[in-house]
């Protein structure tokens, strides 16, 4: 009985699949990860606990309670309420590109899962 060679090669962090690692070799750039961090270090600063996105949310969410709810005014008016929730929306949206061109960057690491039989 011939025994088929295995699908899968020990790597000092895991099994991988065989096949798929010998592409990454050939065509991964690993540089590419670090390119991801500095595009998630400009993308987080927008994200930091004082005068980020949160202060933003909350500053909708006081406008909105008063317009929505006849909440007492307790924001000053600086922009439109649509104006703030469309700033947010596209600033969401932008983020959400960037959280997917960055996944695809890690996706082929996430690919090497070897396919163990049992």
């Amino acid at each position: 009985m011939k025994v088929p060679p295995p699908t899968f090669s020990t790597t000092p962090y895991g099994d991988v699949d065989t096949a798929k690692l010998g592409s990454l070799i050939e065509e991964y750039n690993t540089e590419d990860l670090l390119l991801q961090v500095e595009r998630l270090e400009s993308f987080m600063r927008r994200f930091r606990p004082i005068k980020g996105i949160r202060d933003d949310f909350l500053r909708l969410h006081r406008m909105t309670h008063t317009v929505v709810n006849g909440a007492p005014l307790c924001e000053p008016h600086k922009e439109d309420l649509w104006e703030l929730a469309e700033t947010l929306v596209e600033e969401l949206q932008s983020a959400a590109r960037t959280c997917n061109e960055i996944a695809a960057v890690i996706q082929p690491l996430a690919d090497l899962a070897p396919h163990l039989e049992d």
